[in-house]
């Protein structure tokens, strides 16, 4: 089983899409978006739809319940948060306009996340484009790091090696670890997923076997390419993203599908944005993060790069491709 892949569409890569001559047909992009939407609509009828109207039965007005999905195989390549609803007033709503939505690859290892106490947050090592090929990639880790994370490390091209991440994993006493780079999953294959890094990969595998652990790591933002996508195991629940569950973090951040460079930057940013100057939690900046993605009126926070807002007009939100994909796991 693969993971959800919009046909075409780009990934973290150094440039946008290029133009090309008008077609008869829909181009490969384009269908991957129609099939994405009808997707999210068949979750929002047969389930999303359902399940926040018993959630919300009895609730006093105000706020939002938060759950937890565990999908099961196939299932678990489906942006359940994306889920469109039935409109309201002509507006487009998605399932995560009414709820907080988070994930998890089992009940039992929610339960073990669960009792991870948080951590603190100042400590971060912070990774670029360490391939030197992913232009926002490296512009988004400088601004995270610069903005929210001063006197945390920042690697790039040369520097952010498998060495040196997991050099940093053995050291930290509690802290947050953003890795903007490529992310890829070979189905079935001995080491089945992994992040691409300066002379080397980082494997899911490494993460989970033997006895390395890392306890007290906050958060885990995997800003790469479908980190959230199984390669094997059981109930397709193994990723790069349940390996870091695994080995200590509290939260992971992981993406569905091939990501775009542009609008991940931007995504990625206002996420910590969210969590380091508003005082949210993983789970619910990234829901914040998406709202406002999703918001057309939009306002660009004081201290964002130069470059970075004058992208932020670019977003489409009609396009569910360019924010839909990230999840939330843990706590």
């Amino acid at each position: 089983m693969t993971g959800y892949r919009a046909a075409g569409a780009p990934g973290r890569t150094a440039g946008g899409p290029t133009a090309t001559p008008p077609r008869p047909r829909p181009s490969a992009r384009d269908e991957g978006r129609i099939a994405l939407e009808r997707l999210c609509d068949w979750a929002g009828s047969a389930v999303m739809a359902p399940l926040l109207k018993e959630v919300s039965r009895g609730r006093s007005p105000g706020g939002v319940p938060a759950m937890v999905l565990v999908p099961m195989a196939e299932l678990g390549v489906v942006p359940w948060h994306a889920a469109r609803l039935p409109d309201r007033r002509g507006t487009r709503q998605y399932a995560c306009h009414q709820a907080e939505i988070s994930y998890a690859p089992s009940a039992r290892l929610l339960c073990e996340v669960a009792t991870r106490p948080a951590a603190d947050t100042r400590q971060a090592l912070v990774v670029g484009d360490p391939t030197r090929d992913l232009f926002h990639a490296g512009q988004e880790a400088e601004a995270i790091f610069r903005t929210f994370y001063p006197d945390g490390e920042l690697l790039g091209p040369g520097t952010a090696t498998p060495a040196a991440v997991t050099d940093w994993l053995g050291r930290q006493r509690g802290g947050v670890l953003h890795l903007a780079c490529h992310g890829e999953v070979r189905q079935g294959r001995r080491n089945s997923a992994y992040l691409k890094l300066s002379g080397g990969n980082l494997n899911a595998e490494e993460l989970t076997e033997g006895t390395a652990r890392y306890p007290h790591l906050e958060l885990v933002v995997l800003a790469a390419c479908s980190t959230n996508v199984s390669g094997h195991g059981y109930d397709e629940a193994y990723s790069l993203s349940t390996a870091f569950l695994v080995a200590g973090a509290r939260s992971v951040l992981g993406s569905l599908w091939p990501v775009p460079d542009a609008a991940t930057s931007v995504l990625m940013y206002m996420t910590h944005h969210f969590m380091c100057r508003a005082g949210r939690t993983p789970g619910q900046a990234l829901r914040d993060a998406q709202l406002w993605m999703l918001d057309q009126g939009r306002r660009t926070p004081a201290g964002m790069p130069a470059d970075m807002v004058a992208r932020v007009p670019l977003v489409d939100a009609t396009d569910p491709t360019g924010w839909a994909g990230f999840t939330h796991l843990g706590w």
